[in-house]
């Protein structure tokens, strides 16, 4: 088989064809799904720092708010990637 044939055969695996209006539509959905997780993202981290912020709670030396906003935004950034990727995102 010529490399070029391979490599056509091979990138276009679990390719999934669309009409220019379904790519549009499949776009706008991940756009969509997309800002919506920043916006989760960004009421967590802001809503923690500006909540707890007051407490005077420490954990390991480090502020409560700073313990649930930093990592935490992380942690649910990275899991709404993973589903966004599952779930929303499609190659085509």
């Amino acid at each position: 088989m010529p490399y070029a044939v391979f490599l056509f055969l091979y990138r276009t695996k679990g390719v999934i064809r669309m009409t220019r209006e379904e790519k549009n539509a499949q776009i706008r959905k991940e756009a969509r799904a997309t800002f919506i997780l920043f916006c989760i993202c960004f009421v967590w981290h802001v809503g923690c720092g500006y909540l707890l912020s007051g407490t005077g709670i420490t954990v390991a030396g480090l502020p409560l708010w700073w313990i649930l906003s930093t990592p935490g935004v992380f942690v649910i950034a990275v899991v709404g990637v993973v589903y966004l990727l599952k779930k929303v995102f499609v190659n085509f």
